[in-house]
């Protein structure tokens, strides 16, 4: 496949504007410049919060961004109130499943020790009141399935 134009509104390669499978120029068709893709677990749908490795893109390990720094959110500070703040940000859905006892392995981030209290109305979990710091360890960071 050979002069992909993509306008970033397709839902596959092939829907993108080419000179079609098999089609391509001279130097194409040697394999000089094939093209690859890498992708990460972890999946960034919005700017301030993501799940990470999960095993779809709608679940993982809850981490929120404050300053410059990403947070495993505990389990102990979550529930399901603010997981359905989470996947509604987040743009899966409902909520299936919280998680704790790191479901989806510790992670590399800082702990997130604020106790967070969404009331369900909030746009986004970093709109959410937060209370008193918990104590909490890596060990018991809050997984999240949505649906």
């Amino acid at each position: 496949m050979d002069s992909v134009k993509c306008k970033g509104s397709e839902s596959t390669l092939k829907d993108c504007g080419s000179k079609g499978w098999g089609k391509h120029s001279n130097s194409c068709g040697r394999h000089n410049y094939d093209a690859g893709v890498r992708c990460s677990k972890t999946i960034n749908y919005a700017r301030f919060t993501r799940l990470a490795d999960g095993p779809h893109l709608c679940s993982g390990r809850l981490e929120v961004l404050y300053g410059n720094t990403w947070y495993t959110v505990c389990a102990a500070a979550f529930d399901q109130q603010d997981a359905e703040v989470v996947c509604r940000e987040l743009d899966c859905g409902a909520p299936v499943q919280v998680l704790g006892a790191a479901a989806f392995g510790k992670g590399d981030a800082q702990t997130w020790t604020q106790k967070i209290q969404c009331r369900e109305d909030e746009a986004t979990i970093r709109l959410c009141p937060t209370s008193n710091d918990i104590k909490c360890s890596q060990d018991n960071n809050v997984g999240l399935i949505c649906s």
